[in-house]
C-alpha cells in the first residue's frame, strides 16, 4: 500500500526562503513522516583533486561542511517541528541533485521535496537542478512554487488518458495512485485533467494533406473515453473530469487555476540530453507556468508495482 513515511527535504543555500521546508513540516505532520533535510558543501581547493596538500583540503573541506550544517541547524530554529523526527545530511557534492541522488542511494524515501523559482533558457541548456531531480531522482519530486499554505488540499491529476504503450499505462497508474493517496489523506476530492491536440492548426500546417471528416470529433471522443476509464478506476466524479483542447502544458495550468489546485500530479519520461531541451517534458514546462506546487513521477518511481 502507498504511503509516505520518510520525506526528504532538497536545501539550497542560494534560494533566500526555504518554501519546501515550510511545506514539508507541514506535510510530515499531516502524514506522520519524518524528515531529512539535505544540502551540500563543495570547493575547488577542498576536492581530492585540488593540487593543494591534504591537511589543507580537509581543513577546507570540514570547514565548509560544518558552515553548511550550521545553516542546516539554523533553519530548524524558527520552526515548529515538535513530534516530528528531523535528521540532517550534509553532501560533499558540486550540485545539489547528485547529494540528493547520493541520499536516496542510503535511504528510502517515498517522497523528496526542493522550492523552487523561475528558471531562464540558460539554465534549462545547462540541466538545471531541478530538471535533473525530476528525470533521475528515483522518487516522486514535488517542487514547492510558494510559502502559501495550501487552502483546498485540492488535488489535481494530469494524465494522458490515450495513450496504450506500457510505459505511459504506469505513469498513469502512479500518477493516480499517488494524487489518490493524497486526496484520501485531506478527505478531499481527487480531480483529472487531460489535454488533447488541436488537430485543425496541424493540419492547416500542411495545407497539401486533407483532414478526414469528424477527425477532431473523433480525438475527443478517444480522450473523454479513456478518462472516463480512469475515472472509473480511481473513483472519480464525472464533474470532476476536466478535458482541454491545446498545448498539455497550457491546458493543464489553466485547468489547475480553474480548479484552484493546491497539487498539480504530473509524469514524465525524463527526456534528457539535447531532445529535453528542444522538445522539451511536459512537467518541465508546466513548473513555471504552475502558480502551485507540482509533484512529478516517473515510470521508475514505483508508486505502484502493476498495472492491473
Amino acid at each position: 500500500m502507498l504511503d509516505i513515511n520518510h520525506i526528504l527535504v532538497v536545501l539550497d543555500q542560494e534560494h533566500p526562503e526555504q518554501y519546501a521546508l515550510d511545506r514539508a513540516v507541514w506535510l510530515a505532520k499531516a502524514t506522520n513522516s519524518d524528515l531529512t533535510l539535505m544540502t551540500c558543501a563543495w570547493d575547488t581547493y577542498g576536492d581530492d583533486s585540488a593540487r593543494i596538500d591534504e591537511a589543507t583540503r580537509h581543513s577546507i573541506k570540514g570547514a565548509l561542511s560544518q558552515r553548511a550544517q550550521s545553516w542546516l541547524d539554523s533553519l530548524l530554529e524558527d520552526r515548529d517541528v515538535a513530534n516530528v523526527t528531523v535528521r540532517t545530511e550534509v553532501h560533499w557534492q558540486k550540485h545539489l541533485h547528485d547529494g540528493a541522488i547520493e541520499s536516496i542511494r542510503n535511504t528510502d524515501f517515498d517522497l523528496v521535496i526542493k522550492g523552487t523559482q523561475p528558471h531562464t533558457l540558460l539554465q534549462r541548456i545547462f540541466t538545471h537542478t531541478d530538471w535533473n531531480l525530476m528525470r533521475h531522482c528515483p522518487a516522486p519530486v514535488m517542487l514547492v512554487k510558494s510559502a502559501t499554505p495550501w487552502k483546498h488540499n485540492r488535488v489535481l491529476a494530469a494524465i494522458d488518458s490515450t495513450s496504450r504503450d506500457t510505459g505511459h499505462e504506469l505513469i498513469n497508474d502512479n500518477i493516480l495512485s499517488f494524487a489518490e493517496h493524497l486526496a484520501d489523506h485531506f478527505e478531499t476530492d481527487l480531480h483529472l485533467a487531460n489535454a488533447y491536440p488541436m488537430v485543425a492548426v496541424a493540419f492547416a500546417m500542411v495545407p497539401e494533406v486533407t483532414a478526414p471528416d469528424d477527425i477532431q470529433k473523433y480525438i475527443t471522443e478517444q480522450h473523454e473515453e479513456g478518462c472516463a476509464a480512469w475515472a472509473k478506476k480511481f473513483n472519480i466524479a464525472d464533474d470532476h473530469i476536466h478535458i482541454g483542447e491545446g498545448d498539455t502544458d497550457v491546458v493543464i495550468a489553466d485547468i489547475a487555476k480553474e480548479t484552484e489546485a493546491d497539487l498539480v500530479v504530473v509524469g514524465t519520461i525524463g527526456r534528457g540530453g539535447l531532445s529535453g531541451v528542444l522538445i522539451g517534458n511536459t512537467a518541465e514546462a508546466l513548473v513555471d507556468k504552475l502558480e502551485c506546487d507540482i509533484l512529478v513521477i516517473k515510470p521508475q518511481d514505483g508508486v505502484r508495482p502493476d498495472i492491473s
